[in-house]
């Protein structure tokens, strides 16, 4: 009996981690960033956001002062993100 109660758990602790899994959904945010001009700019940002949990890719435009983030909604959120970019010495605001 304990050991069918103890197998009954383990099945349903390892379906509410599948399901918190399926739930995490890769996002996109474009942000606005303030004082990046040059390529020196563009890679000391896109080293910071890279190390940040949850990130998957980075687009960088020095032209139009742009960036576009591919991340896990789950690991981190546009603020967190916005917060990095300051850290950096840099403005970001999230475009809609």
């Amino acid at each position: 009996m304990k050991s069918l109660i103890a197998r009954l758990l383990s099945f349903l602790l390892l379906a509410m981690l599948l399901a918190a899994t399926a739930l995490a959904t890769d996002t996109t945010a474009n942000f606005k960033v303030t004082g990046m001009v040059c390529d020196a700019c563009t890679a000391k940002i896109e080293k910071a956001l890279t190390k940040t949990d949850g990130v998957k890719s980075v687009k960088l435009d020095v032209d139009s002062s742009t960036a576009t983030v591919a991340f896990d909604d789950a690991k981190v959120k546009p603020e967190q993100l916005i917060k990095v970019f300051e850290k950096q010495g840099f403005k970001a605001e999230l475009q809609k």
